[in-house]
């Protein structure tokens, strides 16, 4: 799901027994349908000459119509260039196993393996394509027509998990948890506790956000010592999801913070 990447790809999807499916051998490509809001990280540890050494975001949409017919829409941060990555493909139910194929003009060919679960509301992924390459990813039901501002409101757990680059091309591991208050209509304000390769701190925040109609999160959030213009503040995009209980999310600027994260209402 993740990187489809750049691709003509083939992906192999497992499904266990879950109850309300139908057992093996009884699949079709009705039983996987829907939007799914999903994150994905990667490594690359060799270079295709494309995706860059350094690891690897993404955040976005998959959505299958029952017919075999899929795309993908989502932006990923290829360590530190932050750039939109979307596709159309199709898909087709086997008896224990769907193939899913991308289209894009690089056709390069890339292959997961994921797992259904949770009654057809969850999708995890596992790249095994292409050398050099480790990547894992996450999609959830959408479980809405359509979102505003409203969808997002009261306290929420907001965490992060990931990497920042310094000078020198040196990378240190990065994780933030705190609380933050929505108001329904576009303004958060809360308190994070960060921690940059082991030296935490503490930061109060504020900000705003714009949920679209399609549920896709913009949210910029600045710390009390920050002056509110383009060179300050942390950009986030996200994917809504669990009908409003739960929202993946990326950083997308500062562009050096590899990082990924979620949102969940209190």
């Amino acid at each position: 799901m993740f990187g489809g990447v750049f691709a003509t790809g083939v992906l192999t999807l497992a499904f266990g027994s879950v109850p309300g499916w139908p057992a093996m051998g009884g699949y079709t490509n009705q039983d996987f349908t829907g939007a799914f809001g999903f994150f994905g990280t990667a490594s690359v540890v060799v270079s295709s000459g494309i995706t860059p050494v350094g690891p690897v975001a993404r955040v976005g949409w998959l959505t299958a119509d029952r017919s075999g017919n899929l795309t993908f829409n989502s932006t990923a941060n290829l360590a530190r260039f932050v750039s939109p990555f979307d596709f159309a493909g199709n898909y087709d139910m086997e008896s224990d196993t769907a193939r899913l194929r991308l289209e894009n003009p690089i056709k390069l060919e890339v292959t997961f393996v994921g797992v259904l679960s949770d009654g057809g509301n969850e999708i995890r992924d596992l790249f095994v394509d292409s050398p050099g390459i480790v990547t894992f990813a996450n999609g959830r039901k959408q479980k809405l027509t359509g979102c505003t501002n409203g969808n997002l409101s009261g306290p929420c757990q907001i965490e992060f998990s990931g990497s920042t680059l310094h000078t020198g091309a040196s990378r240190s591991p990065f994780a933030a948890l705190g609380r933050i208050d929505a108001d329904g209509a576009g303004r958060i304000a809360g308190r994070l506790t960060s921690d940059y390769g082991g030296i935490p701190l503490r930061e109060n925040i504020s900000g705003t956000y714009t949920t679209e109609t399609d549920c896709t999160l913009q949210l910029t959030y600045y710390t009390a010592d920050e002056g509110r213009t383009s060179s300050n503040g942390v950009e986030l995009m996200g994917a809504v999801i669990d009908g409003g209980a739960g929202t993946h999310l990326m950083v997308l600027g500062p562009p050096s913070g590899v990082v990924n994260g979620s949102l969940k209402p209190q």
